[in-house]
Order: structure tokens, then sequence, then C-alpha cells
């Protein structure tokens, strides 16, 4: 499977090394040395063997493959799926395959904030269960990336797909437990590193639902809990309010989207949860210090940079 999608009626002949499938049957699980591949199980159960040991996966998960792998099918039970198979390179041209395994990469990848593919990467784990907020999400996500990359509205086709997989990307990396703080100021805790349910929970909606215009009130209503508790937990825990929590995992997104691909300033706030350019574009200044046009420019140029001096 050498995953690639042609550009058709913008940048004709252009080629975004990566494929969606909705509903795969996961016939054509040969990866190896060619792609990554991410399962996201909506319904059902599989079971495929990587080496001699078997592994099971039940809906609702995702499955997560690097290209050293050769998983191979076993069984399959009233499944329904979407896969994604690609090349770490659509998300940046650096990351070849023997970049994404140095020893390295995880130095370049925490400085400039690029995803570090440890789902993808650990030997040992292949499966990841989901939270019940994560499903609905996923499934908006890669359904979208799906019509992008058949559709192919405009020039933008492929900065679009990018967008919508990087979304996908952060879901997987919450879900692994590796995105903690950066150094941006803007924090967003780790999953994992929460141990209060009601907490967990709120979390878990807000990270699910950003694009949503979502209230303090929503927020204790899937947490369980009022909203003056709600508040008094953020606080303690987090030393933010809800609110406050919202506005940085949003800007967080819209870093990824900034830095990662060309979308309009106006599309990046509309896709990280903004009501208007405007209005993202005061609060990206309010917790970042810097403009969002500034904060592309200068975040390209230090990656560019540091790849450089790398090479």
């Amino acid at each position: 499977m050498n995953p690639q999608t042609v550009g058709m009626a913008y940048d004709v002949g252009r080629i975004a090394l990566i494929e969606c499938k909705l509903e795969d049957n996961l016939k054509d699980l040969d990866i190896k040395d060619k792609c990554f591949l991410m399962i996201f199980v909506d319904r059902g159960k599989v079971k495929f063997k990587v080496k001699d040991t078997l592994h099971e996966a039940n809906a609702p998960c995702v499955i997560c493959f690097d290209e050293r792998t050769n998983p191979v099918l076993v069984s399959k039970k009233g499944l329904k799926c979407y896969s994604v198979y690609f090349h770490p390179s659509f998300l940046n041209p650096n990351m070849t395959f023997e970049l994404v395994h140095s020893d390295k990469y995880s130095n370049i990848g925490t400085a400039h904030d690029m995803f570090l593919m440890k789902p993808f990467t650990d030997s040992e784990r292949f499966v990841y269960p989901l939270f019940y907020e994560h499903i609905e999400n996923l499934r908006h996500l890669i359904i979208n990336l799906k019509g992008e990359l058949e559709i192919q509205r405009d020039w933008y086709w492929t900065c679009r797909t990018r967008s919508y997989f990087m979304e996908v990307m952060l879901v997987l990396e919450r879900l692994y437990g590796i995105i903690d703080t950066n150094n941006e100021g803007v924090q967003v805790r780790s999953i994992n590193s929460i141990n209060n349910y009601h907490l967990k929970n709120a979390i878990i909606f807000i990270e699910s639902h950003y694009r949503d215009n979502i209230l303090r009130s929503d927020i204790a209503s899937a947490a369980s809990i009022n909203v003056n508790s709600l508040s008094e937990l953020f606080r303690e825990e987090l030393d933010v309010s809800p609110m406050e929590y919202l506005l940085n995992y949003r800007i967080s997104v819209a870093k990824r989207k900034l830095e990662f691909t060309e979308l309009s300033i106006k599309e990046v706030a509309e896709q990280s949860g903004f009501k208007t350019e405007s209005l993202f574009c005061k609060k990206f200044v309010q917790v970042t210090g810097m403009t969002a046009k500034q904060f592309r420019k200068q975040s390209v140029e230090k990656r560019k940079e540091a790849f450089a001096k790398d090479s």
C-alpha cells in the first residue's frame, strides 16, 4: 500500500501521501516499509498479529502502526472502521521514516511543536481505547478529511486535509499521554496525569467540543458536577478557569494549524472554535504575546533553521 491522492482540478498532478478509506475491509495491510496506518474501530472487533503476538481491538478504539510493522489480519466481527494510510512527511516534508525513528527527533519535535508520532512508533502497544466523547469527534474529522481529498474544492485542499489530520493526531497524542505543556505558555495538561474523575471528564469534553459554542454549564454537565464546584476544581488542580482552559486549548490547536498549513487566518480561526477572525486575533495576542501572522512566520523560520543546522 503506497498511499497517495493526486490533484485533479487544483494543483493538477500534485501528490499528497495520504489516503482515507471509510468502512475499510482491511484486506490490504501491506504497509511494511511503505506507510503508517491509523484505524478507527467504530463498531465490532478485529484481531491481528504482529510478529507472533495476537492482538485484539474492540470498539471504540484506534489502532496505530508504523512502516516497520507487518500486521496480519486474523479475524473480524461486526467491524466498521475508518482507516488513514499516510507517510509522516504528509504532516511535514522533513518527517522521513529515518528522522521520525531517530534519537534526535524527540528533541527536534518537542522544540518545534511537531507531532512526535509516539502512538505509531511504540513497538509494544498498538491499540488505544477511546473515551466516549472522542468517538463523534473522530468521525467528524475523518469524514471531513476524506471529503477534502475527494472534492479538492480549491488550491488549499492539501492544507485543509492536513489540518483535519493534525486534529486527529492531537487526539491520538492526548490518548497516549505525551502532551503536557509547551514553551509558549499555553498550558494543556496531560489527561493521564489527572486522577479526578470529574476533571478528567470535563477536559475530555472540552477537547472534543472546542469547535462548538460551549458554555461553562455544558462543561459542568459533561463532568456531572455543578458550575461552582467545576470552577473550584479547575482552579485547584490547573490554576485556570474552565473557560480559560477552553481558550488555551483552542489556541494550541490554532498554533498547529498556523505552523504546518497555509490556511488563511480566518479559516484557522473557524476550525479552532472562534466565532470571528477578529476575536481569534485578539485572543491569540492575549495568550501568546504576538499576532497569528508573526507566530506563523517565526515558527516556520525557526524550524527551517533547526533542520538546516541538523542536515
